[in-house]
Order: C-alpha cells, then structure tokens, then sequence
C-alpha cells in the first residue's frame, strides 16, 4: 500500500484539518491564566523564545510548500506564544 492511499484510509486530512484547529490553542490556557493571576514563576522564557521561532519556522515552511494548514495553523500556534512570551515579560516586568 502506497503512502497515498494509506493516508485516504485513514481519513488523514481530516485528521491534519483537526490539529491545524487544536495546535494554535493549546497555550490559551497558560495565557489566560497569565493575565487572570499575574504569576509567572512556572514559565521559562527561553523555551517560549524557541517554541515561537520553532512555529513561525514551520508556518514558513508551509508557506514554501503551499501547504495553507501548515502555515496557518503553526502561524496563528506561533502568535498566540508570542503574545505568552510578551505577557510573560511584562508581568515580570512589572511585579520585579
């Protein structure tokens, strides 16, 4: 079985269609909480620093592939830990 049609049996598009959603909104939570409590200690900012440059990695190369699920997805993945990362610094900022 090629690649291909192992990929139609499995329904993989829907499955990529269903991530492309889930991935983006996965830190929403932490962000939430950040701007609800204020409190910062748990996060490290080195790996917020390498999980967006690792997003907008992966929404570039969507954009080369002309892969839209990619890049849209791993594009908006990537603001919403961008958008972690500034509200981390500011509380931090702003309680130091």
């Amino acid at each position: 079985m090629k690649r291909e049609e192992f990929a139609k049996k499995i329904y993989w598009s829907r499955v990529i269609w269903a991530v492309s959603i889930v991935n983006p909104l996965m830190i929403l939570p932490q962000l939430l909480q950040i701007w609800q409590t204020h409190q910062t200690a748990g996060l490290s900012v080195g790996f917020l620093v390498i999980l967006v440059l690792i997003q907008y990695g992966f929404a570039l190369h969507g954009f080369f592939t002309r892969d839209r699920f990619i890049m849209g997805s791993n594009g908006l993945a990537g603001t919403m830990s961008l958008l972690t990362l500034i509200s981390t610094l500011y509380f931090r900022s702003v309680a130091g």
